[in-house]
C-alpha cells in the first residue's frame, strides 16, 4: 500500500466501477469537523438503454439508500418519539401487530430480536399502493425464534415500526421525516429533496428535471435472467427499469414509503443527518438518549445497537477492522453503507464514512461489494 491514502482509496473506487461491481458510486469521508474525501466514480448506468447510461457520476448523484431508511429515518424518528414522550422503549407492539411478536415491546423491533423472520416476499400478488395489504400479512406471520433470544435481521420489524411512529403522530411517514428531520437539517430542497423519499403516485419514474440526478437501479428485463424470471419481475410490470422508484419490493408495494426501505439521499445529506446524531443536533436528540441508541444489545450474539449495527468482533463486516468496537453504523441492498465511529483506533477525531452505489445495476447479481466496502472503511480511517 502506497503512502497516499487518498490516491489508494481512489484507486480502490475506480477498480469497482471496472469490475462491473457497480456502474458508479460517490464516496465521502468526514474527519474531526471536515471532509477528507468526497468524490463521484464512475457513471450513473451501465446498461445501454438504461436511464443515464453512461452519463457521470456528479457529487449530489441521489441514490436509493434502501436499508439506511432503517436507521436515518425510522430509527431516528423513533428516537425522538421516545424523546417526545410519545412511547417508551419497553412499550408494547400494538395489539394487531404483537400477534406475530407476542411480548415484543419497541427495543425489542430496534434491536432485531423481537422473533420475526428476516424477510418474506409479500409482493408477489400485490400492487402498488395498498400498505394495509402488507401489514396484515405480518400480522398473520408467525414468529420464527423466541422473543429475545438472538437477532434476526428483519425488514418486518422496521415495516411495523415505520406503521407504529405515523400512528403515534397522526401523520404518514414521508410527512415526518420532512417536518422532523430533513426541513430542520436544510435537506429537502431542490426538483429532488437531497433527502427524502418518494411516493409513488400515478406515473412512476423522476420528472424530466430529475432525469439525471437520480441513479437507476435493476433493470427487469428477462434476457438478463436465462435461468428463469425472478418472482419480483410481477410487481414491476411494465416498468423496466427502476428510477426514483423504490428498489425493495416490499416497499414498492406498499407505494414507496416504509420503515424498512423507500428513502433517497445524496452523501452530503447523509453525512449531515449522520452528524446531526453524532453532535446532538437534531431536535429533541440528547446525548444520554443518543448514547441509549448507540449502547450493544444484550441479545446474545448479536452486534446490533438500537437500530443500528456495529462492528462485528472477528472483522468479517462490513467495516472489516477498522472501527472501534463502540461505532455505529448500518448498509443497503443497494449499494450503500454508513458508518460513524466516536472515538476510531487511531485516537483522532470521530470519523464519517459514507458510501452510496448503485450495486443492483442492471441486476441484483452482480459481484460481490463486501471486499470494496472492507477496503474502503480501512482506508478512511487512514485519511
Amino acid at each position: 500500500m502506497r503512502e497516499d491514502p487518498h490516491r489508494d482509496l481512489f484507486d480502490l473506487l475506480e477498480d469497482g466501477v471496472r469490475a462491473g461491481v457497480y456502474p458508479g458510486c460517490v464516496a465521502l469521508v468526514w474527519r474531526d469537523g471536515a471532509e477528507v474525501y468526497h468524490e463521484a466514480h464512475g457513471d450513473l448506468a451501465s446498461r445501454e438503454g438504461a436511464p443515464g447510461y453512461l452519463r457521470a457520476v456528479s457529487r449530489d448523484t441521489v441514490y436509493d439508500l434502501a436499508s439506511l431508511t432503517k436507521v436515518l429515518a425510522t430509527t431516528s424518528l423513533a428516537a425522538l418519539a421516545v424523546a417526545e414522550g410519545r412511547v417508551e422503549l419497553t412499550s408494547p407492539v400494538p395489539a394487531e401487530w404483537d400477534r406475530a411478536c407476542p411480548g415484543a415491546t419497541l427495543a425489542h423491533l430496534l434491536s432485531h430480536s423481537s422473533g420475526l423472520p428476516a424477510h418474506r416476499e409479500y409482493f408477489r400478488d400485490l400492487k402498488p399502493g395498498r400498505p394495509e395489504r402488507v401489514l396484515e400479512r405480518i400480522a398473520a406471520t408467525a414468529p420464527e425464534y423466541p422473543l429475545g433470544s438472538k437477532a434476526v435481521y428483519s425488514d418486518l420489524g422496521f415495516i411495523i415500526l415505520g406503521a407504529w411512529l405515523e400512528r403515534l403522530w397522526g401523520h404518514p411517514l414521508d410527512r415526518l421525516f420532512d417536518d422532523k428531520i430533513a426541513w430542520p437539517l436544510d435537506l429537502h430542497r431542490g426538483d429532488v429533496p437531497r433527502l427524502g423519499f418518494h411516493r409513488i403516485v400515478g406515473a412512476r419514474g423522476p420528472s424530466a428535471a430529475q432525469q439525471y440526478k437520480v441513479a437507476p437501479t435493476e433493470v427487469y428485463d428477462p434476457a438478463l435472467h436465462p435461468q428463469g424470471v425472478p418472482s419480483w419481475f410481477a410487481c414491476r410490470a411494465p416498468v423496466r427499469c427502476a428510477h426514483y422508484e423504490v428498489h425493495d419490493d416490499n416497499a414498492l408495494v406498499m407505494g414507496g414509503v416504509a420503515g424498512h426501505a423507500g428513502l433517497f439521499g445524496d452523501a452530503a445529506a447523509v453525512l449531515e443527518l449522520a452528524r446531526a446524531w453524532l453532535e446532538c443536533t437534531l431536535p429533541g436528540l440528547h446525548p444520554t438518549l443518543r448514547d441509549v441508541f448507540w449502547t450493544l444489545s444484550d441479545v446474545p450474539g448479536s452486534t446490533r445497537q438500537l437500530g443500528w449495527d456495529g462492528p462485528s468482533p472477528d472483522g468479517s463486516g462490513t467495516s472489516a477492522d477498522a472501527l472501534s468496537p463502540g461505532a455505529s453504523g448500518h448498509t443497503g441492498f443497494t449499494g450503500t453503507s454508513l458508518w460513524i465511529d466516536r472515538a476510531p483506533p487511531d485516537g483522532r477525531g470521530p470519523l464519517i464514512a459514507v458510501l452510496l452505489s448503485n450495486r443492483v445495476h442492471p441486476t441484483r447479481n452482480g459481484p460481490p461489494i463486501l471486499p470494496v466496502r472492507q477496503q474502503f472503511h480501512r482506508l478512511a480511517v487512514r485519511l
